[in-house]
């Protein structure tokens, strides 16, 4: 059990990890904060490839990370790579003692390994790596370390898939505003309170609006003049029916104008409805 020392640090530290946003910067904090809590002399974060078979330096703290960029790592050699393949922390107090105990970094780098403490860092849904700590500067690790540490590595796993699944989000963003941006057909889509979520340039270029954004705003004050879509979207939302390929003349801008459309429901990944639009293009000029 954490005693108020190990407690207050993980407190802290957390405090300030939510707030990281890049990967790298994050391994880098997690592992110099985790290593000067211990009082570790260095250490590591050792990243699991795709492969599943091999790891990677992701970043060092105390110790030549260009040297041991050159090394390669492999799951289930080493204490690391024990680490990784069985999602255990492993606590060695004499590394000579302990014939898991890899040489060749210690070679390749001149740093002198006496002790290891090494946690995984995973979530529910898959292990990212481990977090290698070396060398605690006064007496051993100790249990509460290791709970420390394994605490630690768990709750990075957490803030790191966060920020997996806010770059995915905002990659899909990107994507979504540059297909609008460049879609030929206007679209124009409103949420449950009838207020606009999508007006994409093309729309505002076909129905002739003054401004060039109007999400949030309500639908029936944005397409006042054009009252057909406003009853559309909203027989759409209530019905929720769609249609497909559908015509309609239309005047806009004292022009009789032949529209083709078709309506869409936007749901979430339940099912559960959370607004229509519709797709449009003029067909005569």
């Amino acid at each position: 059990m954490l005693g108020t020392y190990h407690l207050n640090a993980l407190f802290e530290i957390l405090n300030k990890l939510h707030f990281v946003y890049e990967p790298q910067k994050l391994w880098q904090f997690v592992l110099e904060q985790g290593c000067k809590t211990v009082q570790a002399e260095a250490g590591t974060y050792f990243e699991i490839q795709a492969d599943g078979k091999t790891m990677h330096v992701g970043t060092a703290y105390g110790i030549d990370e260009n040297r041991l960029k050159e090394i390669s790592f492999e799951v289930g050699a080493g204490i690391s790579g024990w680490v990784a393949q069985y999602h255990q922390p492993a606590l060695v107090v004499d590394v000579r003692q302990d014939n898991r105990f890899s040489k060749k970094v210690d070679l390749i780098t001149g740093f002198t390994t006496r002790s290891i403490l090494c946690v995984p860092v995973f979530s529910q849904k898959r292990t990212y790596g481990v977090l290698e700590i070396l060398n605690r500067k006064s007496g051993q690790f100790s249990p509460q370390d290791q709970e420390f540490m394994t605490l630690l590595g768990r709750q990075t796993a957490v803030a790191y898939q966060n920020l997996l699944l806010l770059d995915e989000v905002s990659h899909t963003k990107t994507l979504l505003e540059s297909l609008l941006l460049n879609l030929s057909g206007g679209l124009v889509a409103i949420d449950l309170d009838r207020k606009i979520t999508i007006c994409n340039p093309a729309a505002v270029s076909i129905l002739h609006l003054p401004e060039s954004s109007y999400i949030g705003k309500s639908s029936a004050e944005v397409l006042k003049t054009i009252p057909w879509f406003v009853k559309i979207l909203e027989d759409t939302l209530v019905s929720k029916a769609t249609m497909s390929r559908q015509e309609t003349l239309l005047t806009l801008q004292g022009e009789e104008t032949k529209v083709g459309y078709t309506t869409i429901l936007i749901s979430d990944p339940a099912k559960k409805v959370l607004g229509a639009g519709i797709i449009f293009q003029k067909l005569t000029r």
